[in-house]
């Protein structure tokens, strides 16, 4: 495969991933301000039937930047490896938490028990929305679309 058509992968799937987070985040953080069940459930319902695109584009991610970082021991590159480690770790805990929080919804009540979990899923949300940012940010000082201060 070409540079540019993995560079052009890579960088929809960073779109793709970031985007997908920002919208969980976003619909989940209004449904609980707005407090109403029934939004919740739909929430829930929405954030579960989505997650294949989150299942799909994660190993896209990172099969595409390993393939550009081949065995480079550039630090910035390291750093997004190792970050990427952590973002595929938050990712499996944030789809356990999205099944649990749909069901829970559906099945169970919206209890402590679902609001504890929702805050957690809140802050492995930030926590990966955060290294997205990061490693989009290590990208652009690589591809030379950023400059180092």
């Amino acid at each position: 495969m070409k540079r540019k058509t993995v560079v052009t992968a890579h960088f929809i799937a960073t779109i793709i991933v970031g985007m997908t987070i920002v919208t969980f985040f976003s619909l989940s953080l209004v449904a609980e301000i707005k407090g109403d069940i029934q939004f919740i459930k739909n929430v829930k319902t929405f954030i579960l039937y989505a997650l294949p695109v989150m299942v799909i584009a994660m190993p896209i991610l990172k099969l595409t930047g390993d393939k550009l970082a081949g065995n480079s021991s550039n630090p910035i590159i390291l750093a997004k490896k190792k970050r990427m480690k952590l973002m595929i770790l938050n990712g499996a805990g944030l789809m356990s938490l999205a099944v649990f929080l749909y069901y829970r919804s559906h099945f169970h009540t919206i209890d402590h028990v679902f609001f504890v979990a929702q805050i957690a899923e809140f802050g492995f949300g930030l926590c990966n929305l955060t290294l997205i940012v990061l490693n989009a940010r290590s990208g652009m000082l690589l591809s030379g679309k950023l400059k180092r201060k």
